[in-house]
């Protein structure tokens, strides 16, 4: 667990990820939080839907780093409520590279959340001595996620038609 002036970040375990995806009230008594539901971006359903069946996948496969391959939930410390969730997408590759993301819900935009998390994280994955550079990607029109990155001293890199790439070096 990582904590913040404001928040607690949680790695949910693989079981942990069942009870996301099939019970999610559950998930919220097992962390002892209040139960909210989410109420997420509809333009990232999709993408969440993958994420969910990704950790689900790489958790299973890999339970002694799984905090890497997982969903940490964002708990704000004053509501005890999960408010999101960021994580990255695996161990750094023979590059030194991963890919982060995250996602708050809707109700909790705008209030400085998403960066004070990502900082957390960046401090966090950064103390693995392998990690050598966070990537992110945002879509082009969402400018509130590519604020969160320039705050974290992410730098952008390419484009293309859907997705603006950013990275952060060690």
């Amino acid at each position: 667990m990582l904590e913040t002036t404001r928040l607690k970040l949680v790695p949910l375990t693989h079981g942990q990820l069942l009870l996301y995806k099939n019970d999610p009230e559950a998930l919220a008594h097992s962390l002892g939080i209040h139960y909210l539901e989410r109420q997420n971006d509809p333009a990232v359903a999709n993408d969440l839907q993958e994420a969910i069946e990704f950790w689900i996948a790489k958790t299973k496969q890999h339970p002694e780093n799984f905090e890497w391959f997982t969903n940490w939930e964002i708990i704000l410390n004053d509501e005890n409520v999960s408010v999101g969730g960021i994580g990255f997408a695996g161990l750094p590759g023979v590059d030194g590279k991963s890919m982060t993301g995250y996602g708050l819900d809707i109700r909790y935009y705008g209030r400085g959340i998403a960066t004070e998390a990502l900082a957390a994280m960046i401090q966090w994955g950064f103390n693995n001595p392998s990690l050598q550079t966070i990537l992110a990607d945002t879509p082009l029109l969402h400018v509130a996620s590519q604020r969160v990155l320039i705050k974290n001293n992410f730098v952008e890199g390419t484009r293309d038609e859907l997705l603006i790439h950013w990275s952060l070096n060690r």
